[in-house]
């Protein structure tokens, strides 16, 4: 963080402090010639504790409870930073010892049936009405309902995109270009039309291969297509649109469907990916190979939406090589369509809380009047569909997002991910596709009890 950022940030935790406690002092203060109290300042002020996990919010969390204070004089907001480890049973902790207890959490859908069945998340009264289709993609909705219940306020998600270098594709256009106008001039049929680099943003991943056989690198680029192999949000995309956990809202334990014929398709594809790009699992970590495209090192990765604010950090530095552009994740083939990983960040209500009107109305002014500035202050982007921003990015993120699917909530295959992960880095170093998935959809149907 600049220094000029830290200030400020210093200034906004201080202000939240003074505001506090005046509040505070005021409420032991009876108002001049008279014996009732000043106007806010005699009735029993609640205090809504509000937790989250991720320090890149903390500005924009104090700004938050600064602006709802002032015009809730009855109100003390509370946003409080605590670690991610054993996030919700800190929750419960808190709860149960019922001092400074938080009223409001932000979490992970992939934790709402935990919560729920817990009793720390009790179902959103949305006084504002603002969950709704009018407001949040279904891809949100589905991501915070649990059996039929809305059980959290949308707040902002992560979902992977095609990342690719602008310069390069327009290069590499121009060269087509000259080549088709010559063939052209020398009375050959040219089958294909290019107008610029846009022209060439693969479609498929076969697409991607054509290219690759085409293409003649410039000194410095290193690879056409690398991406972090180990980790699942960046591989998902290629069996996605086939695997079913959960359901559409991820919360159904009697749907199951990993082991089918398109999935072992689309992995096999992707296995034999492995064959024309050489990359090794255990070098490829994502900010390495995201490091790798700002340097001009690559053509192609498969990036999260965070990627977008490092990237615009360094075109605004100069450190980034050429100019980037983003697109949706491509198809497997013209036949196997990909579907890309999710997850959204929610607000729940705490259903032990003695608050919750409150916390309800909070919780909706946080997430129902967000505006740009929210990607500009934390670098995440809210689940919110009506928001416009300057740089075109964040609207094609909301496009992944809303063709994404969710991470599911069911407890008893929470270590899908983990297992899932594991399979397709067997299937990259070479293990049978088919076998693999059947081995894992037999472990999940296990940890189902079908």
């Amino acid at each position: 963080m600049k220094i000029r950022g830290r200030i400020y940030s210093v200034i906004l935790v201080l202000l939240l402090v003074f505001f506090v406690w005046l509040r505070g002092v005021q409420d032991l203060q009876p108002s001049q010639g008279s014996n009732q109290p000043s106007i806010g300042t005699g009735m029993q002020k609640e205090t809504l504790y509000v937790w989250y996990t991720d320090e890149a919010l903390t500005d924009y969390m104090n700004s938050m409870a600064l602006s709802y204070m002032e015009a809730h004089d009855n109100i003390r907001i509370v946003p409080t930073l605590v670690s991610a480890v054993e996030y919700v049973e800190s929750i419960n902790q808190a709860t149960m010892q019922e001092q400074a207890m938080p009223d409001l959490c932000l979490i992970s859908n992939d934790s709402l049936e935990k919560v729920y069945l817990a009793g720390l998340a009790d179902e959103i009264t949305d006084p504002e009405q603002i969950v709704t289709e009018e407001n949040f993609p279904q891809a949100a909705l589905h991501a915070v309902t649990y059996q039929d219940k809305l059980l959290a306020y949308p707040f902002y998600y992560e979902t992977s995109l095609l990342l690719y270098n602008q310069t390069y594709l327009d290069e590499m256009a121009a060269n087509k270009i000259e080549a088709l106008k010559s063939q052209q001039e020398a009375g050959e049929e040219v089958g294909i039309e290019i107008t610029g680099g846009s022209d060439l943003i693969p479609k498929t991943v076969d697409d991607i291969l054509n290219l690759a056989d085409a293409y003649d690198a410039p000194d410095g680029v290193e690879s056409i297509l690398k991406w972090d192999v180990s980790d699942i949000f960046y591989n998902y995309f290629f069996a996605g649109n086939y695997m079913d956990i959960g359901g559409e809202n991820g919360d159904d334990a009697s749907i199951c469907n990993i082991h089918n014929e398109n999935t072992t398709a689309c992995l096999q594809m992707y296995q034999s990916l492995n064959q024309f790009f050489s990359i090794e699992a255990k070098e490829a970590d994502y900010d390495t190979v995201l490091q790798e495209f700002i340097d001009g090192r690559t053509l192609f990765t498969v990036v999260t939406t965070d990627a977008i604010a490092r990237l615009e950090a360094a075109k605004a530095d100069g450190s980034l090589q050429g100019e980037y552009g983003m697109a949706m994740l491509p198809d497997v083939s013209a036949d196997l369509k990909s579907r890309g990983l999710s997850v959204t960040n929610g607000v729940i209500v705490n259903g032990y809380g003695h608050h919750k009107e409150d916390a309800n109305a909070f919780a909706s002014y946080l997430t129902g009047t967000i505006g740009a500035d929210f990607y500009d202050r934390t670098g995440k982007l809210t689940a919110h569909k009506n928001v416009s921003y300057e740089n075109d990015k964040p609207a094609l993120a909301m496009q992944a997002y809303e063709k994404s699917v969710s991470l599911p909530k069911i407890m008893q295959v929470s270590n899908f991910w983990v297992q899932l992960e594991r399979t397709l880095t067997g299937i990259w170093e070479g293990e049978d596709a088919d076998q693999a998935l059947q081995s894992l959809q037999e472990q999940m149907d296990v940890q189902l009890q079908k």
